[in-house]
C-alpha cells in the first residue's frame, strides 16, 4: 500500500464525520447551557415584590431615604419599643445576624438592617436611641427608623404590614420579617422572634449579596 493511500483514509474519515461531530458538541453545550439555567433558577430566590423609595427620619432627624440602601442587602422589620414579646424577640435575632455578617465581612458594607417603628408618638428619636444600645446595634449598618402616622402608613402599606392601635396603646401587627435585595425587590419573608432560623436567614443573604 502505497504512503499517499495510508494518508488518504485519516482525510476521509474527517470529512465524512465532521458535522456529527460538531453537532455532538452543540448538543452537550445546549444541555449543559439548559442545566446550568434550570439550577440556577432552582438555587435563586423567588422575586415577591418591588418596594417603591420611601423616606423616613434616621436617629439625627435627618430625612432617610429607602434607596440609599442600593447596592446592598437589606433585612427589614417592624417594631415598636414598648412591645412585651415579638419585638425584642425579633431585635435580639437581628443581634445576632449582625455579628455572624461581621465575621464574613458583610455587615455594613454589603448588608444592611432596618428597624421602622410604628408607634412614632411613643418612639421618638431618644427612645429608640436607647433601644439600639440595648441590642448593641452597630450604626454603621443598622438603621432605626421613624416618621409621623402617614408617613409610616405609605410604608407599612408597601410591604403589606397590617397595623392596629389597641387601646391600651399597644399594636396587632403583622409579623413578618423582610429580605431585600439591592434593587429593592422583596425576596424572602419571614417570621418574627426566636423562631426565625439564623442559618437560613444568614445563608439568603449569603446568596443575594452574591447575586
Amino acid at each position: 500500500m502505497s504512503l499517499d493511500h495510508q494518508l488518504e483514509r485519516p482525510r476521509s474519515f474527517w470529512s465524512k464525520y465532521w458535522f456529527v461531530m460538531l453537532a455532538s458538541v452543540l448538543i452537550l453545550l445546549i444541555v449543559a447551557t439548559v442545566s446550568y439555567q434550570l439550577w440556577w433558577g432552582a438555587t435563586r430566590l423567588p422575586f415577591v415584590k418591588h418596594i417603591e423609595n420611601f423616606t423616613l427620619e434616621n436617629l439625627s432627624g435627618e430625612p432617610f431615604q429607602f434607596k440609599e440602601l442600593d447596592g446592598k442587602v437589606r433585612l427589614v422589620s417592624f417594631i415598636y419599643t414598648k412591645c412585651p414579646d415579638i419585638c425584642p424577640a425579633t431585635s435580639n435575632v437581628m443581634a445576632t445576624l449582625q455579628e455572624e455578617l461581621k465575621k464574613q465581612g458583610l455587615f455594613g458594607t454589603d448588608v444592611a438592617f432596618l428597624s421602622v417603628t410604628f408607634d412614632p408618638q411613643i418612639d421618638t428619636a431618644q427612645v429608640l436611641d436607647h433601644y439600639a444600645d440595648a441590642f448593641h446595634a452597630d450604626r454603621g449598618g443598622w438603621y432605626f427608623l421613624r416618621g409621623d402616622e402617614s408617613a409610616i402608613k405609605q410604608v407599612t402599606d408597601q410591604f403589606g404590614i397590617g397595623v392596629e392601635k389597641l387601646p391600651d396603646g399597644s399594636y396587632l401587627h403583622t409579623m413578618r420579617t423582610f429580605l431585600v435585595d439591592k434593587d429593592k425587590n422583596v425576596r424572602k419573608m419571614y417570621g418574627m422572634g426566636a423562631g426565625m432560623d439564623i442559618n437560613e436567614i444568614v445563608s439568603d443573604i449569603e446568596r443575594l449579596a452574591k447575586e
